[in-house]
């Protein structure tokens, strides 16, 4: 509390100041904003850093590991993984897998897989990363899983090609990437099962459509 002298006048020195308060508040708010802009510097050195090691990433994914496998029309296996190459990230030992690269440069590819006694999925992965596309055989007509992978231009060229009013029986799927991986995955259920597993895996077949 401030105490006046006789004159009834509080002294300077008991007087309030607000400027030491201001200044106080003026550092606090110049502290805050260097640290926001820090914060916010840092952030664009990550994104930057990330958007550059993009391409670098890119090469590393399975369908560019495993880019020469499958060329001789059929799947072939990644569990275990040939030797010199690395096994996949989301390999379940439960299971077995089989891939198949595809290049649509030279045309769709069709892929065919028997099922079995079994549980077969098959999915497509674009270069790069991502699921294109998944099927399990459940959608299997007469124990046949199949369907044509295809750039999004082949595919416009492909209905060009239809005949008027005719319904296209093969199911066609649209690959966002000339380039990637068909996998396929039998699940085992018991040792004994790898054998066949391994032979339902390996007898998907993918070759240029017709």
């Amino acid at each position: 509390m401030s105490v006046a002298d006789e004159t009834g006048v509080t002294p300077a020195a008991n007087r309030p100041r607000p400027r030491r308060w201001l200044a106080r508040l003026g550092s606090g708010l110049l502290r805050f904003a260097l640290l926001t802009l820090a914060g916010l510097l840092l952030a664009g050195i990550v994104h930057i850093v990330t958007v550059l090691r993009v391409p670098l990433l890119a090469t590393r994914d399975a369908a560019a590991v495993y880019a020469a496998l499958g060329m001789n029309g059929h799947a072939e296996l990644v569990t275990p993984p040939p030797a010199g190459l690395p096994a996949m990230l989301d390999a379940d030992p439960n299971s077995v897998a089989a891939v198949c690269s595809y290049d649509l440069a030279a045309g769709p590819l069709r892929v065919v897989a028997r099922t079995g006694s079994l549980p077969l999925g098959l999915t497509v992965h674009r270069r790069g990363g991502g699921i294109a596309y998944a099927i399990t055989d459940r959608a299997a007509i007469r124990g046949v899983l199949e369907f044509v992978l295809m750039t999004q231009e082949q595919l416009d060229e492909r209905l060009a090609n239809d005949e008027e009013g005719e319904t296209a029986r093969e199911l066609r799927v649209v690959s966002p990437s000339p380039h990637g991986l068909v996998v396929a995955r039998v699940v085992v259920r018991r040792a004994f099962d790898r054998g066949e597993a391994e032979a339902l895996a390996t007898g998907v077949a993918c070759g240029l459509a017709d």
